[in-house]
């Protein structure tokens, strides 16, 4: 290797170096894609224990056919709240691939304390998606929900 060459590399690895930990301080989420019936959503996956705690708080919208889902493995009922958040969604509670309840036009606009909302029984996903979805698409309790790829939760994973 020429000497230019290795002054070169030399040179550009703190470029390379930088430009992954600036990454590392921002990773992409994780995606899934959610068939209910005849329709798609879109998901990122809060799959960690940072990623679950901002879930879509601070976001400006969500478009319709996006979504953000959270696994739980195991089942469990998890409580919900709405901090900092700019709009409305509805919270599809799913366990073993079935709908098992709809908590639907959850508003975002309230003064504290914060309302909390939990599933009518265990889950292993909770998808949020913009308000009105599910009863746009039809979406009932016993509905069919296929996830593709499964997510898993990893609490030892750092965002």
């Amino acid at each position: 290797m020429s000497r230019l060459a290795l002054l070169a590399i030399l040179l550009l690895m703190p470029l390379a170096c930088e430009a992954q930990e600036e990454a590392n301080e921002r990773p992409e989420p994780r995606h899934a894609v959610i068939e209910i019936g005849i329709h798609r959503v879109d998901a990122d996956v809060a799959d960690t224990p940072t990623r679950r705690q901002r879930g879509l708080s601070g976001r400006p919208s969500l478009t319709a056919g996006r979504g953000m889902l959270f696994p739980y493995d195991p089942p469990g009922r998890p409580v919900f709240w709405m901090p900092d958040m700019h709009f409305d969604i509805d919270i599809v509670w799913i366990r073993a691939g079935r709908i098992l309840g709809v908590t639907a036009n959850i508003p975002h606009q309230v003064s504290p304390p914060l309302p909390r909302y939990s599933p009518p029984g265990p889950i292993d996903l909770v998808l949020e998606v913009p308000a009105g979805s599910a009863e746009r698409n039809g979406w009932r309790v016993g509905d069919a929900v296929r996830v593709d790829p499964t997510p898993r939760y990893r609490p030892g994973a750092t965002d």
